[in-house]
């Protein structure tokens, strides 16, 4: 076997039905330099013990179980297993990845060909592909916009658009690779890579933020290739979602965003708002949600608890925006390229 020089972390809560695409994707790697750390999130589905029947001690993957009594949400996993993975010094890279995923089987070995291509990147970013039409992008990294609002790079497009390797904005954590050094440089505290308090949702686009701002750069590898199933361990309407969906926009810019992009977000906050409503995306109008996804949204109580929880914790916030300023190593310039040239306006958020 190889040396281990990677992690990955897969979170999971009652995703027991995911489980075997993703382990035997693992298992059949062309390249074995990965350990894999399975963060279980208080599961009573007999996802744990699905592991242990069949893939644990079975087959050439090494993999340590982490067990919690009750679901912590995305940040605090994820950060665990990351604090497990670094105990192992020789472990340089982190995969982050969604237990609804499947990787192709020279997902690995073109992985670490574009990782060492970039050695001072933060992260690295594979083209991730709709399960079910392998032909569209599900995602190729995140866009950042004026307004605060993160999307998926490419989402529904052709994947032969997507073919060419260069600089993006930041990896994705449906698929994410990221550097050990670079998560260590912009942690919050010790052991705190993901931002705990986003809990699910925006984490991502936080951890990019505070990565590019210190001046590590993000790059997106093609020919490293996943097949996801979008949304399919979390409704793909539900109010949760649309709560943290709001909250954590506005954690991302009161943190990240330098005063003149932050005063410009909540200018054109307004704005988004009235128009999010009135989308219709193509796949709620196949499915008949549409309507639903309308509702819950927009509702304005859930936008309201949103806002009222960023004001109660505006001081925290403030906070880590001092410590990320500090942190700080690129231009104005550089940071407004990051807009234009990734940006995209009131795109599709929920």
């Amino acid at each position: 076997m190889c040396m281990i020089e990677a992690a990955v972390i897969i979170v999971n809560w009652n995703g027991k039905n995911f489980l075997k695409e993703c382990f035997d994707s693992l298992a059949f790697q062309a390249l074995m330099n990965f350990k894999i750390f399975f963060v279980d999130n208080g599961s009573d589905d007999g996802s744990v013990e699905f592991l242990e029947e069949n893939y644990i001690g079975k087959n050439k993957i090494e993999i340590e179980v982490i067990k919690l009594e009750n679901n912590t949400g995305f940040s605090f996993a994820n950060n665990l297993g990351i604090q497990k993975a670094f105990a192992d010094e020789n472990i340089k890279w982190v995969l982050i990845l969604n237990n609804d995923a499947k990787l192709d089987q020279n997902f690995f070995a073109e992985l670490s060909k574009c990782a060492k291509s970039y050695p001072g990147a933060g992260s690295i970013q594979p083209k991730v592909l709709s399960y079910y039409n392998p032909e569209k992008v599900d995602c190729a990294g995140i866009l950042t916009s004026y307004d605060g609002v993160s999307t998926n790079r490419g989402f529904g497009a052709d994947a032969s658009e997507f073919n060419k390797e260069k600089e993006i904005f930041g990896a994705n954590a449906t698929a994410g690779l990221y550097a050990r050094e670079a998560l260590e440089a912009v942690k919050i505290k010790v052991g705190e890579y993901f931002d705990n308090d986003f809990r699910m949702y925006y984490e991502d686009a936080d951890l990019a933020w505070r990565m590019r701002l210190a001046g590590f750069k993000s790059f997106y590898c093609p020919r490293a290739e996943v097949f996801h199933l979008h949304s399919a361990t979390a409704k793909r309407v539900s109010g949760l979602k649309a709560y943290y969906l709001n909250r954590n926009r506005f954690y991302v810019i009161f943190k990240n965003f330098p005063l003149k992009y932050l005063l410009l977000a909540l200018l054109l906050t307004p704005a988004r708002y009235l128009i999010a409503p009135f989308r219709r995306p193509k796949e709620a109008k196949k499915t008949g949600e549409a309507g639903k996804i309308r509702k819950k949204a927009g509702s304005a109580g859930m936008i309201l608890k949103a806002w009222l929880d960023v004001l109660g914790n505006l001081s925290s916030i403030l906070a880590k925006r001092r410590i990320i300023r500090d942190n700080r190593r690129v231009s104005g310039k550089e940071i407004n390229s990051w807009f234009q040239k990734y940006g995209a306006k009131f795109k599709k958020t929920f």
